[in-house]
């Protein structure tokens, strides 16, 4: 089954937002967002465990390994800036559990 599309929050110096609900990780099919190259993410996790993000492009025909972020108790971790000529137009991650959540912003 394809990566879960999620929503992307956009931000800008004149329209505050409040901040979203947090969405959680698909640990079984992975997610996936818009990538416009200023892309973060906050991820929350509730004890606990890892992300990983592939890379949908090879490089000298090689793949890439993936990236892997290991998050540790409760606390929030905020991650960004992929350039689409790397990561490509849409980010794709999966948890390693459902239990971390998710908030994707593009400024």
């Amino acid at each position: 089954m394809a990566a879960t599309l999620g929503t992307v929050y956009s931000l800008d110096h004149i329209t505050p937002i409040n901040r979203p609900t947090p969405v959680a990780c698909d640990a079984v099919n992975g997610n996936r967002v818009p990538n416009g190259g200023t892309l973060m993410i906050e991820f929350t996790p509730a004890a606990g465990g890892t992300v990983t993000v592939t890379f949908p492009n090879k490089v000298d025909g090689q793949t890439v390994s993936p990236l892997t972020y290991t998050l540790t108790g409760t606390t929030p971790r905020l991650v960004g800036g992929w350039p689409v000529s790397i990561y490509g137009a849409e980010l794709t991650f999966t948890a390693s559990v459902n239990t971390i959540t998710y908030i994707a912003y593009q400024v």
